[in-house]
């Protein structure tokens, strides 16, 4: 599996030299691209390279053949877009024959047009345990005050548990979160927040005075920043629960489709994938599993009985017409998360086992006998406990 370690280093003349030339080399790349209609890396290498020496003598070929790369995967990234092209402060990808880090002495070697560097780096000790990690490849990129190095490390991935318990997961907009243990995540210190961000927004971009886009500039990333904060200590907890996999619905294109500027607007702040990337490799650092189901009938199957049918949900209240089963919608829905994720994860286990199962698995059919008789817990996690 691998991680990324964020480190900072100070803003060497020779390194902030080598990333403007090395954008600049990307950008005539993709005018090449364009120009000779391809994207063959062996046609404009042919036609570059030398023109590329002679301008600039002192720019590393390792370094002109990664930037030849990283022009074609932003070509195929953008759909071969006609303004396609790179800032000249943007961050650059060095591989192991440019760049080296050395995480136990805490040493980093570069490449760049002064020739190869060496430098020291202030490695916090909370990053002490990959120290025995491989690296794989190194990103510096432009900040205000400093240069951020982001190093990507590949360790052996830690073996599965033995506890088999799989946690539905229910993601919606009138709860955060509900779980199929009978826990709901409710949003409103989100939405508190989200409205201080959008009403401060509007009043200063109606002034459109300059200390009011200063104000802009400085608040722009707080909101991010706390939805971030928040996704991270909702999944830290989940996973944290007794459970040996998490199941949640393989959403696909949840934001198309008009439903009103306020559903839609609220829809647009959900940050749904964000948690998901967070609980995925939250659980694999401990050897848990997070399982992928298929969202179809998730809200319409009653998790009692397995009748099917539109009927069935009302708004936030989920009352079967064939049992009879009454219940909270989300909390029904987690529950059915639950028992399609158990037959998913324990298909895993016969054959290998895996991080994330695929979507798009589809099982509804005899699903067991689980009824939720405790009393719903309701958890604010946005509020420091």
């Amino acid at each position: 599996m691998q991680r990324v370690i964020g480190l900072q280093i100070k803003k060497y003349p020779e390194i902030l030299k080598t990333i403007t030339q090395y954008n600049q080399i990307v950008n005539e790349h993709i005018a090449k691209s364009f120009e000779l209609k391809t994207n063959s890396k062996s046609k404009l290498h042919k036609a570059l390279y030398k023109e590329i020496r002679n301008e600039h003598p002192n720019f590393p070929s390792a370094l002109i053949q990664c930037a030849r790369d990283n022009a074609v995967e932003m070509l195929k990234g953008n759909k071969y877009k006609i303004k396609t092209s790179k800032r000249l402060d943007s961050s650059i990808r060095f591989d192991l024959r440019t760049a080296k880090v050395f995480l136990k002495s805490k040493q980093f070697q570069l490449t760049t047009i002064k020739g190869r560097k060496k430098y020291k780096l202030n490695i916090p000790n909370y990053f002490a345990k990959y120290s025995d990690w491989k690296v794989k490849a190194i990103t510096i990129g432009v900040n205000k005050k400093v240069l951020n190095l982001k190093v990507i490390v590949d360790g052996e991935i830690p073996k599965n548990i033995s506890n088999k318990e799989v946690l539905g997961i229910d993601l919606g907009i009138k709860n955060f979160a509900v779980l199929s243990n009978n826990i709901f995540i409710k949003p409103k210190h989100i939405r508190k927040v989200k409205r201080h961000y959008a009403y401060l927004r509007s009043r200063l971009q109606s002034l459109g005075t300059r200390s009011a886009k200063r104000k802009l500039k400085s608040l722009s990333g707080r909101e991010r920043r706390f939805m971030k904060d928040f996704n991270h200590c909702l999944s830290k907890r989940i996973v944290s629960l007794n459970y040996g996999a998490f199941a949640l619905e393989g959403l696909k294109n949840i934001r198309k489709g008009r439903k009103g500027r306020t559903f839609n607007r609220m829809r647009s702040n959900w940050a749904y994938f964000q948690f998901r990337q967070f609980l995925t490799y939250k659980a694999e650092d401990i050897g848990k599993t997070v399982v992928l189901v298929d969202p179809r009938y998730t809200s319409q199957r009653c998790s009692k009985c397995g009748f099917i049918d539109k009927a069935n949900r009302n708004k936030g209240i989920f009352h079967c017409v064939s049992c009879f089963f009454h219940s909270s919608s989300d909390l029904n829905a987690s529950i059915n998360i639950s028992q399609i994720g158990k037959i998913l994860f324990e298909q895993a286990l016969v054959n290998e086992p895996i991080v994330t199962m695929n979507e798009g698995n589809s099982l509804h059919n005899e699903m067991p006998d689980i009824s939720c008789k405790l009393q719903p817990q309701i958890y604010d996690l946005g509020r420091s406990d």
